[in-house]
C-alpha cells in the first residue's frame, strides 16, 4: 500500500521535474517513513477494538439466523452466519478504527499539507521543494490509507487472533533455553 503512494509521489517529482540530487533523495527517504504512518494507525485502531462491540455485533447476527430444521439449510446456513460474523467483526473493526484514530489522522494530515503549501511560496528551492513533496505526500498517503486500506481490512482484514504473535510465549522460549558460551 505504502509502495502505490511511494511510486505517486516519485511520479509526481518527475511531473514537477525535479532532478535527483541530495535533497531530492533526502525527500524520498523521508517519504518512507510519512507514507507509512497513517496506514499504521489505522492498522493499530483496527487490531485493538473492543472485544465487547464484536461480541454485540455477533450476538445480533446469532439472533437473526435460526435453522428451520432442514439439515441442508442448516449447513448452508452454519456457513453463511460464520461469513456473516467474520464480516460483522471487519465491519466493526473498521468502524471502530475511523472513530478511534480517523480524526486524528486526519488533522495529522491536514496540518502537515497545510505547512507544506505554507513553504511552496519561499523564495529558496529547497524549501519550495519540501512544501511540495510535504503536500504530495500528505495527500497520497492519506487518500491510500482511508480509500485503499481501510476497504482493503473490511474485505479480507484479519478476525479473531489471525495473524496475532504470541510475542509472550515467544519471550518465555527464549529464557527456558540455555545460553551457549
Amino acid at each position: 500500500i505504502n509502495l502505490f503512494s511511494l511510486a505517486i509521489t516519485v511520479g509526481v517529482f518527475v511531473v514537477l521535474e525535479w532532478e535527483l540530487g541530495i535533497i531530492e533523495g533526502i525527500v524520498i527517504v523521508m517519504a518512507v517513513g510519512l507514507s507509512v504512518d497513517f496506514v499504521v494507525h489505522f492498522g493499530v485502531g483496527y487490531i485493538h477494538i473492543d472485544p465487547t462491540d464484536i461480541d454485540n455485533e455477533r450476538k445480533k447476527i446469532e439472533d437473526q439466523s435460526k435453522p428451520n430444521g432442514n439439515e441442508n439449510d442448516s449447513k448452508i446456513n452454519t456457513w453463511r452466519v460464520m461469513y456473516r460474523k467474520q464480516q460483522v467483526e471487519r465491519t466493526t473493526r473498521v468502524r471502530g478504527s475511523i472513530l478511534r484514530v480517523g480524526s486524528a489522522v486526519f488533522m495529522a494530515a491536514f496540518t502537515t499539507f497545510a505547512a507544506g503549501f505554507s513553504m511552496i511560496f519561499a523564495s529558496v528551492i529547497a524549501i519550495r521543494q519540501m512544501g511540495q513533496f510535504l503536500m504530495a505526500i500528505m495527500l497520497t498517503s492519506w487518500s491510500f490509507s482511508m480509500f485503499f486500506f481501510l476497504p482493503l481490512c473490511l474485505i479480507i482484514g484479519p478476525v479473531g487472533i489471525c495473524g496475532s504473535i504470541p510475542f509472550s510465549r515467544l519471550i518465555k522460549c527464549f529464557k527456558q533455553t540455555p545460553r551457549q558460551q
